[in-house]
């Protein structure tokens, strides 16, 4: 039996207990659906930078026209550094896996969906990547990616298999 393709996760959506509110967020959609195809690698960047569980809940926070990930209730508690850091010591980690599913509206995790406060009104500015995952997209660039929202769609869901499946057989797969 030949080994199966690998899927970077988001720990929390495995039903890991590991989210700021020492919660998870499990989806029975991808332990059954894509569990059933795909070895999932579970990973919590937050954990592995360092904060504990449970732990005071962090945001995007723009500052002079830079996002940055700050403490909610210690606004100098700045952990962009640390989570950007931890993206490029798991690269190598990230060379052996052919997709990555994230957690939505996550400060470190969501892929486009997070809301970007203002540093001095509070107000939601914009939305954006989490930390983590806009570095993790950046170093790979093809690496075939989804939340967990957008595969509860069944069409986009078969769409995110076969982009794993194809990007199995791609050789460059990482940016240098």
């Amino acid at each position: 039996m030949s080994e199966r393709l690998r899927i970077g996760i988001s720990s929390c959506l495995l039903g890991n207990e590991v989210r700021y509110d020492g919660r998870h967020s499990r989806s029975d959609i991808i332990i059954e659906l894509i569990g059933e195809l795909f070895e999932l690698i579970p990973i919590c960047p937050e954990v592995g930078i360092g904060l504990g569980i449970p732990r005071p809940p962090i945001n995007l926070v723009a500052v002079d026209g830079k996002v940055h990930v700050r403490g909610v209730s210690d606004p100098e508690q700045d952990v962009t550094d640390a989570l950007t850091d931890y993206a490029f010591s798991i690269k190598e980690q990230l060379s052996s896996v052919h997709g990555y599913i994230f957690k939505s509206r996550s400060p470190s995790c969501g892929l486009k969906d997070v809301a970007v406060y203002d540093n001095k009104t509070n107000q939601v500015l914009d939305t954006s990547a989490g930390q983590f995952a806009k570095v993790v997209m950046e170093l790979c660039p093809r690496l075939p990616v989804a939340d967990e929202v957008y595969l509860t769609d069944e069409t986009l869901r078969e769409k995110f298999i076969e982009h794993v499946i194809a990007y199995s057989k791609d050789n460059n797969k990482i940016k240098d």
